[in-house]
């Protein structure tokens, strides 16, 4: 199928507006969609009774009973009725075909003017015998049974040749070939209307619109997967950087000599953490999308730079029912690596972070990595290109449902929040 869209579900509201009224609904469908037709009937249903009654109310108000042209009313609103029932009915059994839009287009198209043709040939051939018919029933025949010709002229005035013998001018208008011209053309013209004509210009519009929204939403994916690669690769990089490692090894290196244990310590600190971080070289990191393995990554971290500053204690909490729970991977690790260099380092003396986890009351679930460093005053915290990346990517993910919120603590250092819709694997 080449459809851009489900038939007889709305179109995007991006591509036709929020603010539809009763007689306008119709246009949140697809063109030539079974909805479309039902609202467009709504639409031009009415119009078509009222003027039936307009031309009924003149037609029953003629002079003489003989005069009134029942069967000219018949072909005209018959002319209307075709192209409003048919024209629409064909334009919905095309787009069901599925066809590819070149063809689809053609296919529409051959449909209004195949009702207009349709239109034009009732009125050549199918309408005299339908005068005929009601002209017998009504006694508008003359003495050999044929139909007595009746000039009807629509919002001026109704008469027979013979009664406005004397009034009419010497050339009869109706024979003019110009003004035969003119009826044609506004035969055809009104054909083409209900028929559906301008719904091929909203077909093109459709079409158009969906593929420019599905060429925004693509690029918008293209970018979402972009931040999302970049935030990955300055986490991953953030993880195993040479000064990373040169830094730890030095540590381990210096404590041999010194504090032994303390040393051994750092090398297990740094196997648990590459342990839990190589993993996701190899991986996009949905493999640990969930709160456990997010903790687990983090307290290896934690642990790694507590060993290699004795003055950081951490504590990394978080309940056994919020575990399996779907957690935004890359995001909680930048938020404890944030902590440490933007707060823990530029504190002089004894520091902590907290990591937690915990079930909000409106069905959300929150992670929060509190630290007790330098804070807004002294840090850059807040501002960097981590947590714009982290703010950009839960947007992409959530919309307006989740959150990263930075606050500053009563007695120094920041906390940070990740909000996200508590969600649970089944």
């Amino acid at each position: 199928m080449h459809h851009l869209a489900p038939l007889d579900t709305p179109l995007p509201a991006d591509l036709t507006g929020r603010h539809h009224g009763w007689f306008t609904a119709y246009r949140r469908y697809p063109v030539f969609s079974t909805p479309w037709l039902r609202g467009r009937w709504r639409l031009v249903g009415p119009v078509l009774a009222l003027v039936a009654a307009m031309l009924l109310a003149g037609v029953a108000m003629a002079d003489a009973p003989g005069d009134r042209p029942w069967g000219g009313t018949a072909e005209i609103l018959l002319s209307m009725l075709l192209p409003a029932w048919l024209g629409p009915l064909l334009g919905r059994w095309v787009r069901r075909r599925g066809w590819a839009p070149a063809a689809e287009g053609w296919a529409l198209a051959g449909a209004v003017l195949a009702t207009v043709l349709a239109v034009a040939a009732f009125t050549t051939w199918g309408a005299d015998p339908i005068k005929q018919f009601i002209a017998e029933r009504t006694g508008q025949v003359d003495a050999d049974g044929k139909r007595r010709r009746v000039v009807m002229t629509i919002g001026m005035t109704i008469r027979s040749p013979d009664r406005a013998a004397s009034a009419a001018p010497p050339d009869d208008p109706l024979a003019d070939p110009s003004t035969q011209v003119a009826n044609h053309g506004t035969r055809a013209l009104v054909s083409f209307l209900l028929a559906g004509g301008l719904g091929l210009l909203g077909w093109r519009r459709e079409r158009s619109g969906l593929a420019a929204l599905a060429r925004e939403r693509a690029l918008a994916e293209a970018q979402a997967q972009r931040r999302e690669a970049e935030l990955r690769l300055s986490v991953l990089a953030a993880q195993v950087e040479p000064h990373f490692l040169f830094n730890t090894l030095a540590g381990v290196r210096s404590a041999i000599a010194t504090d032994p244990a303390r040393a051994s310590e750092m090398i297990d600190r740094l196997v648990d953490y590459l342990r839990a971080a190589i993993p996701r070289l190899r991986s996009d990191g949905s493999a640990q999308a969930s709160v456990g393995a997010q903790f687990e990554t983090v307290r290896a971290y934690l642990g790694l730079m507590a060993a290699r500053m004795p003055r950081l204690q951490f504590s990394v909490e978080a309940p056994a029912a919020l575990l399996p729970a779907h957690c935004p991977p890359l995001m909680l690790i930048s938020l404890a690596e944030n902590a440490v260099k933007h707060g823990v380092e530029m504190k002089i003396g004894p520091a902590r972070i907290d990591v937690r986890a915990e079930a909000l009351d409106d069905g959300r679930l929150a992670l929060t990595v509190a630290d007790d460093g330098v804070g807004f005053g002294v840090s850059a915290a807040g501002s960097g290109l981590g947590l714009s990346n982290i703010r950009e990517r839960l947007a992409q993910l959530y919309g307006d449902r989740a959150a990263l919120t930075l606050k500053a603590r009563p007695d120094g250092g920041v906390a940070a929040t990740i909000t996200v819709p508590l969600e649970l694997p089944p």
